[in-house]
C-alpha cells in the first residue's frame, strides 16, 4: 500500500479500498459511521463493495439523498442524522458532489447558525473552527478532486452559490483506489479526462506563483494526456487507470495555485441549470476557448504544453488543445447539453464572482464571460 502524505493522508494503490479503512477505523478508534453515498447513480456492485468495507465491527449510518448540486438542505438533514444517531465519523464514497456535501455537513454538524454565515465570500473560513468530525474520503471516476480539495461549493437556503473554503474541510483521509474506476463508462472516462486536463492546464496558467503546484500540474497533464485514449480504448488496462486518477489527483493538488475562467464557468452553469452536467464535458467544451481569451498573458508558458502535446515550437496550444478535446467522445457545445441561452445570461454573473476568476491569468468580466460562453452554445 502507497501512502502519499502531502495536504492530507492519501492511500493510493490497486484494490487498497479495504485495507485502507479498515486500518483508518482501528487508529481512529471509530465506531460509528456515517455512510454519505448516491445509491440512485453508483453501480450496484460499487455500491457493495463501497459498503462492504466498513469493518464488519461497525454499525454503519446511510445518507443517500445526494443532490445534483450540495445544498444546505440536503447537509442540515445530514447533519441532524449524524447527531441524533450520535455518528463518530464521516464517510463519503463515489462522486465529487458527494464528498462536497460531506464537507458542507462537517460544517453543519458543529454550528446551528446558516451557512452563509461560512462562505468565503463572507470572510467565513475562520468561523470554520477546528472541532470538526472526521471525514473518510473514497472517491469513484469524479471524485478525486473533490477528495482532497478545501472547499466545496454549495447552494443556500436562500438559493445563493457559495463557496466553503478552509483547509479542515479537507478529507482527514482519502482513499484513491483505480480499481474502483474500472466499470466507468466512456462518457464517464472522458469526462474525468477533460476535467484533469482542464484542472491541470488552468493551475499551471493560473496567475498565482507557487512553483511546485505549476510542476504538479504539469505532470498531471503529461499523464492525462498520454493515458486518456489507452482508457477509452480498453477501460480494462489498469495501468492506464492508475495513471488517470493519479492525473486528477495531480489536478486536485494543484489546485491551491488557483483556476481560471473555464472552471468558473463550470461552476457557474452547474449552479444554475436544473438538471445535472458532468464538470469535464464543459471544461471540454470551454477550455480551447477560454486559451484563445487568455493568450496574450499566457504564451510565454506555452512551450512546457507543447512539449507534453508533442507539438513542434511554433504551434498554435489552444488550437491543438480543441483538436485533442475533440477526440473525446464528448460533446462540443453547450447546446447539446440542453443549456439555453438564458442560461448563460443567468451564469455569467455568477462566473464573474466566481473565486477561480480573481486568478484567471487575464482580467475579465460578466460581459467577457457571456462571450465566451455564447461562441460554444
Amino acid at each position: 500500500m502507497t501512502l502519499i502524505t502531502y495536504l492530507t493522508r492519501v492511500h493510493f494503490a490497486d484494490g487498497v479500498l479495504e485495507e485502507a479503512i479498515w486500518s483508518e477505523f482501528e487508529a481512529a478508534n471509530k465506531r460509528r459511521p456515517m455512510v454519505l453515498f448516491d445509491r440512485k447513480n453508483l453501480p450496484q456492485d460499487q455500491t457493495e463493495r463501497f459498503l462492504s468495507s466498513v469493518p464488519g465491527r461497525v454499525e454503519f449510518v446511510e445518507f443517500s439523498d445526494i443532490p445534483n448540486v450540495p445544498d444546505e438542505r440536503s447537509a442540515r438533514s445530514a447533519a441532524t442524522l449524524y447527531n441524533a444517531k450520535n455518528c463518530d465519523v464521516l464517510m463519503a464514497f463515489g462522486t465529487a458532489r458527494t464528498i462536497d456535501l460531506a464537507k458542507a455537513t462537517r460544517v453543519a454538524i458543529k454550528h446551528d447558525e446558516p451557512l452563509t454565515k461560512f462562505a468565503y465570500s463572507r470572510g467565513g473560513s475562520k468561523r470554520i473552527g477546528t472541532d470538526l468530525p472526521d471525514l473518510f474520503a473514497a472517491p469513484d471516476i469524479s471524485g478525486c478532486g473533490s477528495a482532497v480539495s478545501a472547499h466545496a461549493p454549495i447552494i443556500m437556503a436562500n438559493g445563493e452559490r457559495a463557496l466553503l473554503m478552509c483547509k479542515k474541510l479537507i478529507p482527514t483521509v482519502t482513499v484513491c483506489d483505480p480499481t474502483l474506476t474500472l466499470a466507468a463508462d466512456q462518457m464517464s472516462s472522458a469526462s474525468a479526462g477533460a476535467d484533469a486536463i482542464t484542472q491541470c492546464v488552468e493551475a499551471y496558467l493560473s496567475k498565482s506563483y507557487n512553483p511546485p503546484a505549476e510542476g504538479i500540474a504539469l505532470d498531471g497533464l503529461r499523464r492525462a494526456v498520454t493515458n486518456v485514449g489507452t482508457v477509452l480504448n480498453n477501460g480494462n488496462d489498469i495501468f492506464a487507470r492508475r495513471e488517470m486518477m493519479a492525473a486528477s489527483l495531480n489536478g486536485a493538488l494543484a489546485v491551491q495555485k488557483g483556476l481560471g475562467a473555464s472552471q468558473a464557468i463550470s461552476n457557474a452553469l452547474e449552479a444554475v441549470c436544473e438538471f445535472a452536467i458532468r464538470p469535464g464535458v464543459l471544461n471540454r467544451i470551454v477550455l480551447p476557448s477560454v486559451l484563445r481569451f487568455n493568450r496574450t498573458k499566457i504564451e510565454a508558458k506555452f512551450d512546457p504544453i507543447r512539449t507534453v502535446f508533442a507539438l513542434d515550437t511554433q504551434a498554435d496550444v489552444p488550437n491543438a488543445v480543441q483538436a485533442f478535446l475533440e477526440k473525446l467522445p464528448l460533446p462540443r457545445r453547450f447546446s447539446e447539453l440542453g443549456v439555453e441561452r438564458s442560461h448563460l445570461e443567468a451564469a455569467a454573473p455568477v462566473a464573474a464572482f466566481d473565486l477561480a476568476t480573481g486568478t484567471n491569468p487575464r482580467a475579465l468580466g460578466q460581459k467577457d464571460y457571456l462571450d465566451i460562453m455564447r461562441s460554444v452554445h
